[in-house]
């Protein structure tokens, strides 16, 4: 018997009526998630552009804002009950660790249900004396 060896099978690329059709699946299958975001970013007022940062995690219910001021906009907006809890923070490589204060917003929206906006503390901007903060620590008074 001769020794054969097997010939990998090259595959051949798709063809762009199959490419097409799989980015027309795949844009219906996130229909749902488009039409919620929407929702919320109508009922948060937000700006027309937005939609959730994926790479961070975020979903259409779970967001994150870029600091206490923000988040103090949406809370005066909305309403809520504001949570805090202390994190470990990390570089994306992994190089340097910290610990932070994050600040939830939880709301429940009407036609949506709840959806929660957290950011990370950061007391050299200030903002001790924001609704957002008070309703952390009713003591609080302005700095």
């Amino acid at each position: 018997m001769p020794n054969r060896t097997r010939q990998p099978r090259l595959t051949a690329p798709l063809p762009p009526a199959a490419i097409r059709a799989i980015a027309r699946i795949e844009y219906a299958l996130a229909k749902p998630e488009r039409e919620l975001a929407a929702r919320v970013r109508q009922a948060l007022g937000f700006g027309h552009g937005w939609e959730p940062n994926k790479h961070l995690g975020e979903t259409a219910t779970r967001i994150t804002v870029w600091d206490q001021a923000e988040l103090n906009t949406v809370f005066e907006r909305v309403g809520g009950t504001v949570t805090t809890r202390i994190v470990q923070r990390s570089t994306l490589g992994g190089e340097s660790t910290w610990t932070a204060t994050e600040i939830t917003l939880t709301t429940d929206l009407p036609g949506i249900g709840y959806v929660e906006i957290d950011t990370d503390w950061h007391e050299e901007s200030g903002g001790g004396d924001l609704p957002l903060m008070r309703a952390i620590d009713p003591e609080m008074t302005a700095a």
